[in-house]
């Protein structure tokens, strides 16, 4: 049995395997629709705050790299840091909407810590959390994605405009 080191990033198996299983299904479809196919992984990195900061960068690499595996060019890796409500945040805070973001960023993925990211954005949403009332939010402008300005949301951006790119040409 080998055991990780100080120095080895936590395990992203989870990643590179999840993003093998979609590149799969994902060029499955392609051939049965006879079309090009653009798939997104969305997992959250979950670290702590105490986490090593190239724990999120491990993650997305394997992904990546999951996706490479089989071959499959058209693969986004969607990996908010440490979870997506630090997005979130980022644009409903109720002071200074998106600006002084970086710091989301470096918060606790874990829910159960006093002031977790869950907790902040029910705070800020007055409990209006649910998958529906977020997305509601959204639809309606509640939300400006080109505002925020997060390392881990502008490496989906990023990444995800180069493969709509290159799809369309």
């Amino acid at each position: 049995m080998r055991l990780r080191g100080k120095k080895k990033p936590g395990e992203t198996a989870y990643y590179f395997y999840n993003a093998r299983a979609l590149a799969r299904c994902a060029v499955a479809l392609a051939n049965d629709v006879n079309d090009r196919v653009i798939a997104v992984l969305f997992r959250d990195a979950d670290g702590t705050s105490s986490a090593e900061r190239g724990e999120w960068q491990a993650k997305y690499d394997s992904m990546m790299a999951g996706f490479a595996a089989e071959n499959f060019d058209d693969g986004v890796a969607m990996i908010p840091k440490p979870k997506s409500e630090a997005w979130l945040l980022c644009a409903l805070k109720p002071q200074s909407p998106y600006q002084h973001c970086a710091r989301l960023e470096d918060e606790s993925g874990n829910d159960r810590s006093p002031n977790s990211l869950k907790n902040q954005l029910s705070q800020a949403l007055n409990g209006k959390t649910s998958a529906d009332e977020l997305a509601e939010l959204a639809k309606l402008g509640g939300i400006e994605w080109e505002r925020i300005d997060l390392p881990s949301l502008d490496a989906f951006k990023n990444r995800l405009a180069e493969v709509v790119s290159q799809a369309r040409s």
